[in-house]
């Protein structure tokens, strides 16, 4: 990117920085109380009055302040947009929106910034967890305030791998479950969290050596592309190739070290992938 370019991911991530801890607050204020909740493709794709709200300010603040930017998000918005020339955002309000809908704090809101439909910075922030993720090309990740980088664990029996199931889940629990089998046989644990922005970060600072999904949306994505690669992680599709977050239904993501032992394991994800887009 050239200086300007440059300078104007670290304007845009510090003006959205800057707004966060008041939506946080209302957040984490949100979640103790009653809210509404309703469902979306099914009864497992939950949407909330936090979703909505949090979209909403994002969205109002970014048009204020960069408006020539394109904005891309989960909640009422085009949700086939593509990304265009310039500055776009690709936002989720909030990551895990199930958690959030349970009270279980592992929840993120996911802030993501293209450049020329590049991912070129992100914020991811835990407000439950007290952790602020971001990342900035070229200028690292850090967590906090902190620089953090992957783990150096190998092989895949020393470290803990995270994973998630698409909402669909039920007509691929076959494929699904033989590559969860092979985790849990051969990598040194398994968890699911429930939030993906959170996974890419947790590989990105070295809690997770690894971590794979399928049926990621961008703005799953968006934000922590930018924050795992930035610490030195290795991202790809579930067939090894380089990683795009609008065409690819497998996401993987490692210290490096364990990558194609992970992709090897998880096998019987491309079967499962096969079985056509998520609904």
């Amino acid at each position: 990117m050239s200086l300007p370019q440059q300078a104007g991911v670290k304007e845009r991530l510090d003006a959205i920085e800057g707004m966060l801890p008041e939506l946080e607050n209302f957040l984490i204020d949100l979640q103790s109380r009653d809210f509404e909740i309703e469902t979306k493709s099914n009864a497992f794709d939950l949407v909330t009055e936090g979703d909505v709200a949090s979209q909403a300010r994002l969205t109002e603040f970014i048009e204020a302040k960069f408006p020539a930017d394109q904005i891309i998000g989960e909640e009422e918005s085009d949700k086939n947009a593509a990304p265009g020339k310039g500055f776009c955002w690709v936002l989720d309000p909030i990551d895990g929106t199930t958690n959030f809908a349970n009270r279980i704090p592992m929840w993120a809101i996911s802030i993501g910034l293209l450049y020329d439909g590049k991912p070129v910075g992100g914020i991811v922030s835990g407000p439950a967890l007290g952790l602020r993720y971001r990342g900035e090309v070229n200028g690292g990740a850090s967590c906090n305030g902190k620089p953090i980088r992957v783990n150096g664990k190998s092989p895949l029996r020393a470290g803990v791998v995270v994973t998630g199931f698409p909402y669909d889940r039920a007509r691929r629990a076959e494929p699904l479950s033989r590559a969860l089998a092979n985790m849990l046989r051969e990598a040194g644990g398994v968890r699911r969290l429930g939030a993906a922005a959170l996974d890419f970060c947790f590989v990105a600072d070295g809690r997770f050596a690894g971590y794979y999904e399928m049926s990621l949306k961008p703005w799953d994505a968006a934000a922590g592309f930018i924050i795992a690669q930035e610490a030195g992680a290795t991202l790809s599709n579930m067939s090894g190739a380089a990683l795009d977050i609008f065409e690819d239904e497998g996401t993987v993501v490692t210290n490096g070290r364990i990558h194609e032992e992970l992709l090897a394991q998880i096998g019987p994800m491309l079967e499962a992938l096969a079985l056509g887009p998520s609904t």
